[in-house]
Formats: C-alpha cells, sequence, structure tokens
C-alpha cells in the first residue's frame, strides 16, 4: 500500500475540519489533516503574552439539551463529552446603560419571566417568540442517519410539520418574526443585544439558522476552560490517536485533478522548505472557497451558485491583560453589553440599518470579563486577569489604511473604548496592564478568509441555499466542511458542519432518509398486518 496515499486529506484544521478528522478517523479512515498556520484550530485557539493565555474566539458557546443541541451527541459519539472541561456561566448576558442594566439569566422560563415582568404587555409575544425558536430549534438536536428506527419512525408525528414550517417560511428572517410578535422596539433590542455574534443586521439574518444558537444561548451557555485551544487539541486528539496525522505548517498550494476527479494535493513545507505531493481518495475543503478556485483548482470548476453569495460581518477585539480582576472591583457579568441608551430604545430596524455607518468606535460592544469564571486563561496564584471588547467591524474600514494610520486607529478604537468602559465602571483604566487590537486584517492573516471573517457566508438565505454544498457538485471526491458551508458560522456552526461532511461521505443523507423511510413502512405494514390478524382472532373467538 502507498504510505502516502490517504483515504481523507483536509485542508485546514478549524473546527469543521477537525470535527469531520475524529469522526472519520474514529471509523478506520486514513486521515491527515494540513494546515497553513502553525497551530490548529483556526479561529478555535489561543496564544501566551507573558504568562496569561490568550483567547482568541470563544466568548461563549451556545450549550441547549440535547433534543435541541447536537453537539452534545457529536462530543459523546466522538468520545470526548466527558473529556472537554466545560464551565456552566453565571447569566447568558448583562447589557448596560448609562442608568440601568438588564441581566439576562439561563433557563428560558426564567428569561420569559424576567422580561414579562419588564415588559407585561408582552408577555404573550415573548412566549410565542420563544416556541417559535424552540419549534425551529428542535430540527437541530440529531441528524437522521443517527435517529433509532423508532425515533425516526416517529418523525413524521414529532419533526415532519415543523420541517415543513421551516421550508414554507425559509425567506423570513429574524427581524420580521421578531416584529410578528413583539411590539416593544427596547424588548427587540434586549432579544437581539448578541447579533454581533452573527450578523450586522438581523434584518438580514436567516431566522432558521438564527433560532437553533439563540435557543440554546437562553438554555445555558459554557466556555471551555483553558480556551478553545483545549476543544481543538482534543479533537486533534481524537485524529492521532485513531492513526490520522495533524500537519502544521503545511500550505497547500494546489489539488491534483484527474479530469475533474480530485486525487490529492500539493503542499508547501514552511519547515522543511520544500513542495510535497501526496494522494487521497477524497479531499475535505475547510477554507474559504476563495482558496480553492482560481488558486488550487481552475476557477470554471467552481460552485455554481458561490459567486452570487456574500462573506459576514467581521469584528475588532480588544485582548487586555488587567492587573487585577475587575470583578474584585465591579458588580460584573460574564458578557456585559454596553449600549446608549437611545440605542436600547431605537426602533431596531432604523438602528441597524444605521451602524455601519457610524464610526467603528461608536458601535455598541460587549466586554468579555473572563475573571468571573474559572477560565484557566490564568496561572494558580497569579492575581491578573484577562477580558475583551469587541464588536462588529468591516475589512474595508481597516484594509486601505498604510501602516502609520492603522496602528493609529487601533491605538484610538481602544482608547475610546476605555473611555466608555470608564464611565460605567470608574478607575477601570487603573486596572489595564497591557492591551493589543486584532481587526478584520488580522483575522484574515490567519485564516485567510475574505471580508476578514471568521462567520463564512452571511447568515442570509436558508441552509444549503447560502452556502456551499456538503459535497461538490464540479469536482469528484472534493468536500467541504466549517463555517463557509450549512449550518454556518460560529463554533457551532462549524463543529455540526463537520460532522454533517463525514456523514455525508460514509454515506449520503438522501439515501439514509430513503432507506430508513422504506424500512420504516415495511415494518408499519408488519405491524398493521398483526394487528389485523389479532383482531381476526379475538373476532373469531367472540362469534364462537
Amino acid at each position: 500500500m502507498n504510505s502516502n496515499k490517504y483515504d481523507v486529506i483536509i485542508i485546514g484544521s478549524g473546527l469543521g475540519g477537525l470535527t469531520a478528522g475524529a469522526a472519520l478517523a474514529k471509523k478506520g479512515k486514513k486521515v491527515l489533516v494540513l494546515e497553513q498556520h502553525f497551530t490548529i484550530g483556526g479561529c478555535a485557539t489561543t496564544y501566551k503574552r507573558q504568562g496569561i493565555t490568550y483567547e482568541v474566539g470563544l466568548h461563549e458557546m451556545d450549550w441547549g439539551t440535547p433534543d435541541h443541541d447536537m453537539k452534545h451527541f457529536i462530543f459523546k459519539k466522538l468520545g470526548i463529552l466527558n473529556k472537554l472541561p466545560l464551565v456552566k456561566l453565571p447569566q447568558v448576558w448583562r447589557i448596560k446603560t448609562e442608568s440601568e442594566q438588564v441581566t439576562i439569566v439561563e433557563g428560558r422560563e426564567n428569561v420569559i419571566e424576567e422580561l414579562s415582568r419588564m415588559f407585561p404587555e408582552e408577555k404573550r409575544g415573548l412566549k410565542r417568540y420563544m416556541r417559535a425558536m424552540k419549534h425551529s430549534s428542535k430540527l437541530a438536536g440529531r441528524m437522521p442517519a443517527d435517529m433509532n428506527l423508532f425515533r425516526f419512525f416517529c418523525f413524521p408525528i414529532t419533526h415532519l410539520p415543523f420541517v415543513i414550517a421551516d421550508i414554507v417560511r425559509r425567506k423570513e428572517r429574524v427581524g420580521q418574526r421578531m416584529d410578528k410578535y413583539i411590539q416593544s422596539s427596547k424588548l427587540k433590542n434586549i432579544l437581539n443585544i448578541n447579533s454581533a455574534y452573527y450578523t450586522n443586521n438581523p434584518y438580514d439574518l436567516s431566522w432558521s439558522y438564527y433560532s437553533c444558537a439563540q435557543y440554546n444561548y437562553y438554555h445555558s451557555a459554557v466556555f471551555v476552560k483553558g480556551g478553545s485551544q483545549v476543544l481543538s487539541d482534543t479533537l486533534g486528539e481524537v485524529i492521532t490517536s485513531n492513526g490520522g496525522e495533524l500537519r502544521t505548517l503545511c500550505d497547500v498550494n494546489s489539488i491534483t485533478l484527474e479530469g475533474n476527479k480530485a486525487t490529492g494535493v500539493t503542499y508547501y513545507d514552511k519547515r522543511k522548505k520544500e513542495h510535497v505531493t501526496l494522494q487521497a481518495k477524497r479531499i475535505i475543503a475547510n477554507t474559504d472557497p476563495a482558496n480553492l478556485f482560481g488558486s488550487m483548482v481552475p476557477k470554471e470548476l467552481q460552485e455554481p451558485h458561490i459567486d452570487k453569495l456574500k462573506p459576514a460581518t467581521s469584528l475588532y477585539t480588544v485582548y487586555i491583560t488587567f492587573k487585577e480582576a475587575p470583578s474584585k472591583h465591579y458588580h460584573l457579568a460574564y458578557s456585559n453589553f454596553i449600549v446608549e441608551e437611545k440605542d436600547l430604545n431605537q426602533n431596531p430596524k432604523v438602528l441597524w440599518a444605521s451602524m455601519n455607518n457610524r464610526a467603528v468606535q461608536e458601535r455598541p460592544f460587549v466586554f468579555v470579563d473572563y475573571s468571573t469564571i474559572d477560565s484557566g486563561l490564568v496561572p494558580e496564584g497569579d492575581c491578573r486577569s484577562f477580558g475583551v471588547l469587541t464588536s462588529i467591524t468591516q475589512l474595508d474600514e481597516w484594509d486601505s489604511l498604510d501602516p502609520e494610520t492603522y496602528s493609529n486607529k487601533k491605538e484610538e478604537l481602544a482608547q475610546a473604548l476605555f473611555g466608555k468602559l470608564e464611565k460605567h465602571y470608574p478607575g477601570i483604566s487603573e486596572l489595564i496592564e497591557r492591551y493589543e487590537v486584532s481587526t478584520p486584517k488580522t483575522i484574515q492573516r490567519y485564516i485567510r478568509t475574505r471580508n476578514g471573517t471568521a462567520y463564512g457566508f452571511e447568515n442570509k438565505d436558508y441552509m444549503m441555499l447560502g452556502r456551499t454544498p456538503k459535497k461538490s457538485k464540479t469536482i469528484k471526491n472534493l468536500y467541504y466542511s466549517g463555517a463557509w458551508t450549512n449550518p454556518g458560522g460560529g463554533f457551532t456552526g462549524a463543529i455540526v458542519s463537520g460532522y454533517q461532511t463525514a456523514l455525508e461521505m460514509k454515506f449520503p443523507m438522501r439515501w439514509t432518509i430513503i432507506l430508513k423511510t422504506l424500512l420504516c413502512c415495511a415494518l408499519g405494514f408488519i405491524a398493521v398486518e398483526i394487528i389485523i390478524f389479532i383482531l381476526n382472532l379475538i373476532i373469531v373467538a367472540f362469534l364462537k
């Protein structure tokens, strides 16, 4: 056997690629993951500054019930559910204006109760809004391939009506659904305060995508102790412990094609300063499709609809080392959304339509204080702590700046945000030991995505309509995973996409559904025949 031939080569080690690789390696496939960066994980990584672990991407990860959150099942199937040190957050988040604060506690019923107390006239609409979210998220609990026959048999009753409703309403946006149930602009803004985790405008955000994650957030949210690198490394260990390989600083230049069939890759080894060509039965692209077409493969083989799709918004992040934990001095939540009172009361359609016209520092932002939990980011006995300030921004707000102007703008942003933070928590600036600012240019440099986005394409269209397919329609043996494919961006979206891609490679979903449907019909027919036979026996006995 050719030692250089793999069952699967995965280009990119984001969570989608790592999850797909782990699932396939567990099934005995010979897997190789190639990563151009010096560490695996994509946005799920950390780095060190003066002994403090800086978390790159994870603020909080939605953690719903197993029926509504497939991560439970995926992690259990990969054997890592009990290995991951998940720290439950003390509350969903807190919103702070100049004169008030609103704390969203965990638990959906608690959220409804608290917000109904604040907005008694909205109680009925709030319940309907949450119920609609529940129905949409119910579809995300399990894939057909993972349902036992009884669950699949009951699917037409328990799930199919919600599937049909979701398809009928596939063009519905979050803003439209909120407007349908909620009248108060303030309540709409409270419910949607974390929009930056999804988009730069909830009126352009797919309801079906949003509802799954948001409903799970209201149940609970978690942080991976030690940072998201722990999650990436744990998935990587599943790959290597099952015979797979992880290679960093390996920059894929091209995908080998025989006609329109992918047969391998060529990459540049940055350590050895040499090109390496390997064969593979199948390739998974866990990268921005723009990195593939016209570079790794001819542009004419691009998926037909990709040119119509736009990359999602990006973020800036100010990473901060505090001399002491701010939570010792101030009454802080884990996630503190800092919003001007006039914005919280503004009509959300008007508010979000104007957001990109504001200076970056004038947009609402979130202060994540990792000192409020046992984050594992600070060494034992060290009194310092870590926190971040983050919000939406676009690459074109930074990309054309010369180095000096770029550096100055980052400094101006940091100082403006510190000033805003100071108004809410007087004296907090004195606790800052060091800080650094990342922008869309930073994200673009490390994970090579258009617009410097971490979220893939805009989550605007229904499921696969706004994404790359799991299996390429133009190149045989090429598959996709990660934020650019269904279900979308974010930690959960990338993890689920990787698992779904692995399932598609093992046995296409459509055939799973067809075969299970036929089997259920056969079992149903047999069950009906047995019931008729028993009834006949009872009738015969009665007539005697």
